[in-house]
């Protein structure tokens, strides 16, 4: 899993005794500014942050942590939706990863909260309309405009059932073990075949993890692509492939990342990604091009992207669409896919590399979101304004703005988060100058100049590598 943009280190936090608000029982508080630069409202917008918290500060991780909004320096606060998990533990500090769901307005700011450090704080309870069924990686996840289900061998995206119209995305034309309308992604070589994830019949051919929450279900897999007829034949342990499905509370769509990691040097054939084949009920297809333009009707791309590719219908006005946020290819004879477009089987699939000698440590990988949209006849962008609209939002989310530095007091703790913060990330030449604050800290005439530089850790801290 990729680090989050948005990190708030183990040094920026404040006692809430020094908050303006009151907030009996919660010893601690994180602040962190979200920033939307766009002409969109966002309402109920995903977020999600990295962050690492002193060991001592908490009792119980998953019932302790809120997170609220603040409704001006000294308003009111509001919890909302949230749920954090511990990705690791370093010596004394909890690397977490958290996510909930934020209101910020067009061109504005917003603050928020993340308040822990109460033994007694009562078990989380948010009502959300995400919800999630099944056991192990073969579930159902629904929220208020879709079910989803995976396989139950594979754990690939196997049905996709809208609850906004009558479309029904269920895969009719499968390969592997089992059919599922998700294929990728997989490689071939120029001499056995081709390596898939379908052709999964469960642990131990593939390990996963999952992340439920309120706000967020997150499941991940990751395997060697195989041949149909069996691990034992060809050369799979030469990839690794991961897929993650991200699921969230109030959004119509769903992310999907994947990843091709060639452990041993192989030659390609081809490989593909953003491969699905959602069956008959959107016949018409539709795409914005790499600069922007929107067209109708099947085509290709020879070493170029498009910005989305969609599938509708015009009569019912649903549509499913793929849109692209993030694509990379390590090795340097492709920077730019192969080909990319649709096919006449209902199909839209990407193709990274083709004859291609890739090396041990070259990845390819891509992240999309999958939209069920509406379209609209005779309306803007063609009638697919809320796939342009969506696409706009996604690929520009809200950011982290900057917090106003607290003074820290001197002592062993808040010396060692500055430097912890310095060692390990982006401040560039600033760890010396920690380092000097460290030993200065010793000598009573430097305290108040230590103490305003310690608190510099707080306006974006060093992210960990």
């Amino acid at each position: 899993m990729k680090d989050s943009s948005i990190y708030i280190p183990a040094c920026d936090w404040d006692s809430t005794a020094s908050l303006p608000q009151s907030l009996p029982n919660w010893q601690y508080a994180k602040r962190l500014v979200l920033v939307n630069d766009t002409a969109h409202d966002r309402r109920g917008e995903p977020v999600e942050a990295d962050v690492d918290i002193h060991a001592g500060h908490i009792t119980d991780l998953g019932r302790e942590v809120r997170v609220a909004r603040l409704s001006g320096e000294n308003g009111p606060i509001e919890v909302v939706p949230s749920q954090v998990h511990l990705m690791d533990r370093e010596d004394e500090l909890l690397r977490c990863r958290l996510f909930f769901l934020a209101d910020v307005a067009a061109g504005g700011s917003a603050t928020y909260l993340l308040l822990y450090g109460n033994p007694e704080a009562p078990e989380p309870c948010y009502d959300t309309e995400l919800k999630v069924s099944g056991e192990g990686y073969a579930l159902e996840v629904e929220n208020e405009y879709y079910c989803a289900v995976l396989g139950k061998m594979n754990g690939n995206w196997k049905n996709h059932y809208s609850k906004r119209g009558p479309a029904e995305l269920v895969n009719r034309h499968g390969h592997g073990v089992e059919g599922t309308i998700h294929w990728g992604p997989d490689w071939s070589d120029e001499r056995v075949g081709r390596y898939r994830l379908t052709n999964w019949d469960g642990p131990p051919l593939f390990d996963y993890d999952v992340i439920k929450g309120p706000v967020c279900v997150r499941i991940r897999r990751w395997g060697h692509p195989i041949l149909s007829i069996g691990p034992q034949v060809g050369r799979p342990h030469k990839v690794m492939a991961t897929v993650t499905y991200s699921f969230w509370a109030g959004q119509p769509y769903v992310v999907m990342e994947s990843k091709l990691e060639v452990l041993e040097d192989v030659r390609f054939r081809d490989c593909r990604n953003d491969e699905f084949v959602i069956g008959e009920h959107l016949p018409e297809r539709a795409w914005m091009g790499p600069e922007g333009e929107i067209g109708f009707g099947a085509r290709g791309w020879q070493r170029e992207d498009p910005r989305w590719v969609t599938h509708f219908n015009r009569e019912t006005g649903e549509g499913f669409g793929s849109i692209h946020l993030e694509f990379e290819n390590t090795n340097p004879s492709w920077p730019q896919p192969a080909h990319a477009g649709f096919s006449h089987t209902g199909t839209w699939v990407r193709y990274p590399v083709q004859h291609a000698a890739m090396r041990a440590g070259e990845h390819v990988y891509e992240r999309n979101a999958y939209l069920l949209h509406r379209y609209e006849e005779g309306g803007e962008h063609g009638g697919l304004a809320d796939l342009v609209d969506h696409q706009e939002r996604l690929t520009s989310p809200i950011t982290q703005g900057e917090v106003a530095p607290a003074p820290k007091s001197i002592n062993l703790d808040n010396v060692m988060d500055a430097l912890r913060s310095t060692s390990k990330g982006r401040l560039g030449g600033s760890a010396s100058s920690v380092l000097s604050i460290s030993a200065s800290s010793r000598r009573s005439s430097s305290r108040a100049a230590t103490s305003a530089s310690i608190s510099s850790c707080r306006t974006r801290g060093a992210k960990p590598g």
